[in-house]
């Protein structure tokens, strides 16, 4: 619905205390108006605001009060104060921004303004980290249009209702444990998940379900999940973290997730939402691909990550999109789900105990049974879930580049899909042809950004210089040998999941026995997930991989004392 009249914000109080009388959308302050009002740390421009309007003490006269309504903001739906100050709330961990909304309009409850305040301290110029900081961007102005908390009680159904019944002065109920005005279980629902932990153990795991209508649907379909009741809300983080965003077990990089790991996405699920407010039309051509949960059913939407875990290695079956490789010397890297960027597991000791709810091994290699316990996924919103993460490379504390495969500052050339490989991800024998004296050979772990993928009614098929290799299942070992500048290169690559990239796939099958291909043993093969995460990887190696790609062939070298390896 577009706006009738011009945007002009009410006044802030000077005493904070606010009065509204029967049958006047006007708000009133007692006494006086505050000398500024603020939009977030943004003083509001005078000509924005509204005339004051005050009551006196008996509080029965009231009336406007100072000079005149400003000329307010015409032809906008909303308005948007931006800022970078290094305010209080920057100084916390790893806040990049914030932002909220400020007033919403007084017939629909819409949003009509909202800030976002970028920290100078914490935002990058670095070109490798433009698109997350973009990113970034994005995710602090949808909250100000709509997704927070704070506005759940207040939005409405396609005819304009208000989801939530309105108290005698037009408002929602105010929740004062919360400090949000309490929304209805049309909005926002409570529900209970059987939550299995270590020790053949199964816990109460309370969640909180986004369930408005369009909401449940794109999740039932997202997921492949009929039964589900509505979308997880992110259960940890405090303030500003909890009930603010999608769970970030369930939907990982999904863009309004609580942190930042890789390749935020815009999907369904939040234009759902958008237009479940009753204040916009999403367009759904626009949303972005979500590769993380994608079709892996109930047990996967509604259990803990030790249930999908134990179950994938009961079948002998990849993990993914969780991992169990620890963070060891050398690093094991993998591919994230997505197959743009080189990964790592974000398995790791932590110097306590687990709380129970959150303990998830029975055992690991190499690990002790006494300390299981201490051992789980680095991001705490993830419910401590262990998946693969990118990274990216600092000297000297400073960032170099990260792994992310796409960005042509990170690797030459324009260089799209991640291939992980056999054994310690990657074995590459070089060899000069017969003429050389010598046969010396190269052994290189690691995965590489590798060229193109294409798609037919074949399936999946893997290009390395100008050969195409067919994949004929996920998992799929392939051996490659080429001839280039003299030298022959022989490895092997693991084929990832042709529904990662095309439309149509073909069911898995055997490889033709032409092949020469094999299938890779379950404690071996890689992983095909993604996240980075939030906190430093300090305790690496100084002797890691750095792979260069003359071409479209991989040719890794081992580095010794480059920098650290960090995470993003």
């Amino acid at each position: 619905r577009r706006p009738t009249e011009t945007i002009l914000l009410s006044r802030q109080c000077g005493s904070n205390e606010y009065l509204r009388k029967k049958n006047d959308p006007h708000r009133y302050c007692r006494k006086t108006c505050a000398e500024h009002t603020k939009c977030g740390p943004i003083i509001v421009p005078e000509e924005h605001l509204q005339q004051c309007r005050v009551c006196n003490e008996e509080e029965w006269q009231c009336g406007p009060a100072g000079s005149p309504d400003g000329k307010g903001v015409r032809d906008a739906d909303f308005v948007l104060y931006v800022s970078a100050l290094t305010t209080e709330r920057c100084g916390q961990e790893d806040i990049i921004a914030y932002a909220a909304y400020c007033q919403l309009e007084e017939e629909m409850d819409r949003p009509i303004a909202g800030y976002a305040n970028l920290c100078p301290n914490i935002i990058s110029t670095h070109p490798q980290e433009f698109i997350s900081m973009l990113s970034t961007v994005k995710h602090e102005i949808v909250h100000a249009l709509g997704f927070s908390a704070g506005l759940f009680a207040f939005y409405h159904d396609d005819n304009g209702k208000p989801l939530t019944s309105r108290s005698a002065d037009g408002l929602p109920p105010f929740n004062d444990t919360l400090g949000l005005y309490q929304w209805s279980n049309k909005v926002v629902r409570k529900a209970m998940r059987l939550w299995d932990i270590r020790g053949n153990k199964m816990l109460r795991h309370d969640v909180f379900l986004l369930a408005t209508p369009r909401v449940i649907d794109e999740a039932r379909k997202h997921f492949n999940c009929s039964i589900l009741k509505g979308m997880e809300l992110e259960n940890q983080g405090g303030m500003g973290t909890e009930l603010n965003h999608w769970e970030k077990r369930l939907l990982e990089n999904e863009a309004m997730t609580g942190s930042h790991t890789q390749n935020r996405v815009f999907s369904r699920i939040t234009l759902a939402l958008m237009e479940d407010t009753g204040w916009y039309k999403a367009n759904y051509s626009m949303a972005e691909k979500l590769d993380w949960g994608r079709g892996r059913g109930c047990d996967f939407v509604m259990k803990s990550c030790k249930f999908w875990i134990d179950q994938k290695r009961k079948k002998k079956e990849l993990v993914a999109p969780y991992c169990d490789i620890l963070r060891n010397n050398p690093l094991q890297l993998t591919c994230r789900q997505d197959q743009r960027a080189v990964a790592v597991c974000n398995l790791q000791k932590f110097p306590k105990k687990l709380p129970q709810e959150y303990q998830y091994f029975d055992s690991l290699t190499g690990v002790p049974p006494e300390d299981l316990a201490y051992y789980s996924g680095s991001v705490e919103i993830a419910d401590y879930c262990p998946f693969s993460q990118e990274f990216s490379w600092h000297i000297s504390g400073e960032f170099q580049r990260s792994s992310d495969c796409r960005i042509v500052e990170n690797q030459p050339g324009q260089l799209v899909v991640c291939v992980g490989t056999f054994l310690h991800l990657l074995s590459l024998i070089g060899f000069r042809t017969p003429k050389s004296p010598t046969t010396p050979t190269h052994v290189c772990w690691g995965v590489g950004c590798q060229c193109r993928v294409s798609c037919s009614s074949q399936g999946l098929s893997v290009w390395v210089k100008d050969t195409a290799y067919l994949c004929s299942r996920s998992g799929q070992v392939l051996t490659v040998s080429i001839q280039m500048n003299g030298w022959v290169h022989v490895g092997d690559i693991i084929c990832p999941a042709c529904k990662d990239f095309c439309d149509f796939c073909p069911p898995d099958r055997d490889p033709p026995p032409a092949n020469l291909t094999r299938a890779a043993p379950i404690g071996r093969s890689l992983f095909f997930f993604s996240v980075a995460e939030r906190t430093k990887m300090q305790e690496t190696a100084n002797t890691f991989l750095q792979c260069n790609y003359p071409l479209t062939v991989i040719v890794c070298i081992l580095m010794n004392n480059v920098g650290n390896l960090n995470g993003v």
